[in-house]
């Protein structure tokens, strides 16, 4: 362990001492000390280093880990470093299990799933891991005993003894027949998935390449049975962000879907645009959100400046003795008074808020097998 690991180690371990622990619901508190259990685990597809221990504190909001990694517990977005590469996490509890889903950026971009579940007696910590590289996928299980642990010594095999042992007899069983198997199940393109944003976006604050993350809020079905569950993670990432002008108008996003994941952690890609977004106007064509400006507004503003204008050289006028002119001249630098407020004017931002509703259009059909919706 490094230096810098040994003091964060340390650090965790005094603040897993000294903070209250959230024991609201036992099946659901991963505090603790754990000690990686290599002869159950699953590692060898992983492709990536585990640690051989984790230190745990968990708080009500948050879970705080000794490889420093933080994950929210109210559903917001946490962004950490591990050496060159940023990891942006999300959460959320299905039962008493937790499925945490990461975004890692450096020399090689993945997407790391994981599920987190104790067992009945809360000994052992089972954290079931997918690791996404492009269109390549990997599966693999940690297991993780408490406190007290440690690995059971190997017995040593006895020597072999050399006697004249009868062969056994061999009974090949009888041949079963075998269950017809089941075909794979596709969602066609084209099909209209409910979502819920969990980030805010706008054009105020978000730029190109940023990420959002939703969720799917209804189930969609195929083949007579469900194949996206509710609750089924959804990736995007803004491509164009068209903050407003005085002169160019209302903001505009530009919005992509990427990548669907199931509960289960089943991935497939994909390039689907936006349909619609509550409240907000969408041009389905390009996927783009538009602030709304308020014309009706603007009107009446460049209309009252006139009418304040007229009714000033009205006054002027009849102090001149040419009344007409005097409301004509009025008038016009009333209109041109607002009419130069309007342009001075920022447009909208185009935004869109947390637990906003929209609806993603597949742009390609999606198989999984039936290994894969398997809940």
């Amino acid at each position: 362990m490094t230096r810098h690991g040994g003091f964060a180690a340390a650090w965790l371990l005094t603040f897993f001492l000294a903070a209250p622990v959230s024991a609201a619901n036992p099946d659901r508190d991963f505090s603790g000390k754990w000690t990686l259990d290599a002869g159950s685990s699953r590692l060898q597809a992983l492709d990536m280093t585990v640690a051989p221990a984790l230190t745990i504190v968990q708080q009500e909001a948050a879970i705080h880990c000794s490889t420093n990694a933080n994950y929210a517990l109210d559903g917001s977005e946490t962004k950490y470093s591990v050496g060159d590469t940023t990891h942006s996490s999300a959460v959320k509890w299905e039962g008493a299990a937790l499925l945490i889903n990461t975004l890692v950026s450096g020399p090689r971009d993945y997407t790391v799933m994981d599920r987190w579940k104790l067992s009945q007696d809360h000994a052992t910590l089972t954290i079931t891991r997918q690791v996404v590289r492009g269109t390549q996928q990997s599966e693999g299980v940690l297991v993780y005993r408490g406190e007290g642990w440690t690995a059971p010594v190997a017995p040593v095999p006895p020597l072999p003894v050399k006697a004249d042992v009868p062969r056994p007899i061999l009974i090949r069983p009888e041949p079963q027949a075998t269950r017809a198997a089941q075909p794979d199940v596709t969602v066609p393109a084209g099909t209209h998935i409910a979502l819920a944003l969990r980030n805010t976006v706008d054009t105020k604050h978000s730029k190109e390449g940023d990420r959002i993350y939703l969720e799917t809020i209804y189930p969609v079905a195929a083949n007579g049975r469900i194949v996206i569950p509710r609750g089924s993670f959804v990736n995007g990432t803004v491509t164009i962000s068209k903050p407003p002008g005085r002169t160019k108008g209302k903001g505009e996003l530009f919005i992509r879907f990427d990548s669907l994941t199931l509960p289960n952690g089943a991935t497939r890609d994909f390039r689907s645009r936006l349909g619609s977004a509550e409240g907000t106007s969408v041009d389905r064509a390009e996927g783009k959100v538009s602030g709304d400006r308020d014309t009706g507004h603007d009107v009446g503003r460049v209309a009252g400046t006139t009418v304040m204008g007229a009714s000033l050289g009205g006054l002027i006028g009849a102090a001149s003795g040419n009344v007409m002119k005097g409301v004509g001249i009025g008038g016009a630098a009333g209109a041109a008074a607002g009419l130069a407020s309007i342009l001075l004017k920022k447009g909208p931002d185009a935004i869109l808020r947390q637990g906003t509703t929209m609806d993603m259009i597949l742009d390609r059909d999606i198989t999984f097998t039936p290994a894969e919706l398997r809940w």
